[in-house]
């Protein structure tokens, strides 16, 4: 009888943390705030943009009972945390069927320069020297210098939360293609871990791709978070250039 009783009181203690655990699923998919900073700060002097994520697209962060997800970013040294859930009555174009939750963030920029080939899809990129949008946001202006006057056909920019990955902001690569060769991806030189823009950028300037090419040692994909030392997050890069790496194609 004793072990009876032990089994319903353990029946009874899992059935109330099931009913707990569902009144907050519930109230959290009821709730109509969208989005949230854990503690209200916002960095001091980030230029902040609004970055859309819709429930059916991003898989980077939240979970589909509406329980919050979070990111978090480093600024000037500083650790942000960022808490959201997708919002079923928020606004958006697929609100009805996923919700659709807004981030207030500072945002890196990423270059695209395809190293002697050209861009041939652009992905959620923008062309050449035309100006950057937030097209992923509210569409603000972002400050992205260093696409100025490129051409358009082998030059792209391309932007996420600060330090984050792509597929944070539901951003899509682009491709590149040049003849005789195959595309292998997107490219960058680090040297214990630290990305070598400037010394990139110089062999780019004076087209020695070949001498460029053999640097490029660290693939860049939707998935990798943009820093100015891949081996810590409290280093992340407000723009990052990635170079196309090519591999021969021999007859």
């Amino acid at each position: 009888m004793e072990r009876i009783g032990s089994i319903w009181k353990m029946i009874v203690r899992y059935l109330l943390l099931v009913m707990f655990g569902g009144v907050i699923v519930w109230a959290c998919n009821s709730a109509g705030i969208s989005v949230y900073a854990d503690d209200g700060e916002t960095p001091d002097g980030a230029e902040l943009i609004r970055f859309d994520f819709h429930k059916s697209v991003n898989q980077e962060v939240g979970i589909p009972a509406g329980i919050p997800g979070f990111f978090t970013y480093f600024y000037e040294g500083k650790e942000y945390h960022y808490g959201f859930r997708f919002d079923r009555n928020g606004t958006g174009p697929e609100t009805e069927k996923f919700g659709t939750a807004y981030v207030w963030a500072p945002y890196t920029v990423i270059y695209y320069d395809a190293a002697g080939g050209e861009i041939e899809n652009y992905g959620t990129a923008t062309a050449g020297g035309r100006r950057l949008f937030a097209t992923r946001g509210n569409g603000e202006e972002l400050e992205a210098g260093q696409n100025k006057g490129k051409n358009k056909r082998k030059f792209a920019a391309d932007y996420t939360v600060y330090g984050q990955s792509l597929r944070l902001s539901e951003g899509c690569m682009p491709t590149a293609v040049k003849d005789g060769y195959r595309f292998e991806g997107w490219y960058a030189w680090t040297d214990a871990g630290v990305v070598q823009e400037k010394e990139l950028a110089e062999l780019a300037k004076q087209e020695q791709y070949g001498t460029l090419e053999d640097e490029l040692n660290e693939k860049y994909t939707e998935q990798t978070k943009l820093l100015e030392n891949r081996e810590s997050e409290r280093y992340p890069a407000s723009s990052i250039t990635l170079y196309a790496r090519w591999d021969k194609i021999w007859e």
